[in-house]
């Protein structure tokens, strides 16, 4: 599943044990280099790339419409 996919990435760059999707990236202390990484990461993961006008962290209020956005681009708007 998308989800818990990109949970397990965001837990493993931020080095905490859980992350709830309805958290804000500024909650979840996601800066501008995390959220590269957690972009290009995703990128490699679910073959998908990212539109040049959503690679700004303004674009996702929370984790949750980073996860939509993942899933719209891969195509499974389901998981």
């Amino acid at each position: 599943m998308i989800q818990n996919e990109i949970c397990q990435i965001v837990e493993g760059l931020l080095e905490i044990d859980s992350v709830s999707p309805d958290k804000t990236l500024e909650e979840l202390e996601v800066d501008s280099i995390i959220f590269i990484r957690l972009v290009v990461e995703c990128e490699q993961r679910f073959h998908i790339e990212f539109e040049d006008e959503m690679l700004l962290i303004s674009k996702f209020p929370d984790l949750k419409s980073f996860i939509e956005y993942v899933q719209t681009r891969a195509g499974d708007g389901t998981e």
